[in-house]
């Protein structure tokens, strides 16, 4: 994630889609883990006027990372934490694990500390800036080997969701979100169900087989009304979920 996306419609989605699991589990998800991975804050300011003061950049930059996050998950804790009344609960917990800056030189440590004191009985959204990624990974990916940990440590009450984006292709490839399903049912021996529009999908892990068909089934609705109000306004965006055949 980065700080420059706050916000953005990906954002929305991402948030929105969260909102839908808390709700459709009916309380069975009542814990909210966010591993951010945020990733320096590095506007593209080159060529344009201003691109030379240095010192402005810079004090924007320093925004970005320390006031703008500190709220930004303020601001998504707070809206969270209410979602309490719509499952009778009397408290939704959420946990950002990190919010320093996550760096390709520092992941070890970074992670380490989360395995270390690994989430249970949780939804744990990892949203890296670009998505999963084998090899040649940067600050901006989650390797293979790291999401084959979280699995590996995931316990049977807890749901993983990860953010991926598309490979930067014009016109994104259609088939995309099935060899990523490929790719995460080779990596973990488990089946993970996708949903996808686009440009975006999250893939979701979850050693349950019954919050399995009950996840499933919640993203199969979201789908199935997101479609139908795309289909209202006449756009062309499409929504889709891909499980285990």
């Amino acid at each position: 994630m980065n700080a420059k996306y706050f916000g953005d419609t990906r954002d929305l989605f991402k948030y929105d889609l969260i909102t839908s699991l808390v709700k459709g589990f009916r309380g069975r998800i009542d814990r909210i883990v966010i591993v951010p991975m945020l990733t320096k804050y590095d506007p593209n300011f080159k060529g344009n006027p201003g691109c030379r003061n240095t010192d402005l950049i810079a004090c924007f930059r320093r925004l970005r990372r320390t006031e703008e996050v500190d709220h930004y998950y303020d601001e998504l804790k707070s809206y969270i934490k209410e979602l309490k009344t719509d499952i009778n609960k009397k408290k939704v917990r959420i946990r950002i694990e990190k919010s320093e800056i996550f760096s390709k030189q520092k992941r070890d440590e970074y992670f380490g500390g989360i395995y270390e004191n690994f989430p249970t009985a949780a939804l744990i959204f990892i949203d890296p800036d670009t998505g999963i990624k084998e090899k040649n990974f940067t600050e901006k990916h989650l390797s293979f080997s790291e999401l084959k940990k979280f699995y590996d440590q995931l316990d049977d009450e807890s749901i993983l969701m990860i953010y991926q984006h598309y490979q930067r292709r014009r016109p994104p490839a259609p088939d995309e979100p099935k060899r990523k399903f490929a790719d995460v049912l080779t990596l973990t021996g488990a089946a993970p169900v996708i949903i996808a529009d686009n440009t975006v999908m999250f893939l979701f892990l979850t050693k349950n087989q019954e919050l399995y068909d009950t996840l499933t089934g919640i993203l199969r609705n979201y789908a199935r009304i997101e479609q139908a109000a795309a289909r209202k306004k006449n756009s062309e965006r499409s929504i889709d979920v891909i499980v285990s055949a």
